[in-house]
């Protein structure tokens, strides 16, 4: 039979370490305008592949920079399930300890006022470059993933910077805002030429996104409604499916909110984004 020891007592725990996540870092980066920015990169500890490892941005990575590096360990483990192998995640945060930084992201993450096209040019020309001089990185399979706002944003990117990012995963997309905006933009890149590699696009939804209690949350169930968020979800990717412009996915999440629908969000960019071409079925580079 075990014994506690005199230093461990039944009901008693000693102080513990701090747990750090694996092959995590943390940086402190500036912008252009002196705005200050928490940089989180995991870098796998196996060799890279030839062309380089992959690499999936996640902006307000204070969120959900953890959630994603934890999945694509587990799906990195069995290849031969998931067809993901060794990538580096990368998550965009702010200084503080809240999980968004409800002012900052919407600074970045909305295309008002250059907002979204500056925080663009922060990851097209800071960030990418020095994630490029910690490991080496296939370019071709660089990604994007973001929720809510973060969904509109990489919404904003495909349209308006179709060749920096392969893969992007617009979770729970704010489509609404600023009375749905982003369809001129759209629009405009229905319009363009089309870019050189293929663009992948995954759009998820929580199923109980626009459901609320009217009755103990009128104001709730009033902006709820007018959001419209899992049928403007679908509208939109119905849209870029129907226009054979990028490969385009819709899941949506049963019987999740706009919350919890976080992690499953999550654990399907990672296999939509890092799966390797071959298993995708899509061997084009």
């Amino acid at each position: 039979m075990r014994t506690a020891s005199a230093s461990n007592s039944p009901g008693e725990l000693s102080p513990g370490t701090a747990v750090a996540l694996p092959h995590a870092r943390q940086f402190e980066i500036h912008s252009a305008q002196g705005l200050p920015y928490r940089l989180l990169v995991a870098v796998p500890p196996e060799a890279p592949p030839a062309a380089g490892f992959p690499v999936l941005v996640l902006v307000d990575g204070d969120a959900l920079f953890a959630t994603a590096l934890t999945n694509a360990r587990l799906q990195g483990g069995r290849p031969e399930v998931s067809g993901v192998g060794p990538a580096v995640i990368v998550g965009i945060g702010y200084p503080g300890a809240a999980p968004f930084d409800a002012e900052r992201r919407r600074q970045d993450l909305l295309p008002d006022v250059g907002g979204a096209d500056r925080f663009l040019d922060l990851i097209e020309t800071q960030l990418l470059p020095m994630v490029a001089d910690l490991a080496p990185i296939d370019r071709a399979r660089l990604a994007l993933a973001g929720h809510s706002f973060g969904g509109l944003f990489t919404l904003h990117a495909l349209f308006n910077r179709p060749g920096l990012f392969r893969s992007l995963v617009a979770g729970s997309p704010s489509i609404w805002w600023n009375e749905r905006a982003i369809l001129a933009a759209r629009a405009q890149f229905l319009r363009s030429p089309a870019p050189i590699l293929r663009p992948r696009l995954l759009i998820t939804v929580g199923g109980e996104e626009q459901k609320t209690d009217p009755l103990r949350f009128p104001d709730r169930a009033t902006r709820l409604e007018k959001a419209r968020m899992v049928e403007n979800a679908a509208e939109m990717a119905n849209s870029l499916a129907a226009s054979g412009r990028l490969d385009c996915e819709h899941v949506v999440f049963t019987g999740e909110n706009h919350v919890s629908v976080i992690p499953a969000m999550l654990s399907r960019a990672v296999a939509f984004t890092l799966a390797e071409p071959s298993v995708r079925g899509d061997s084009a580079r």
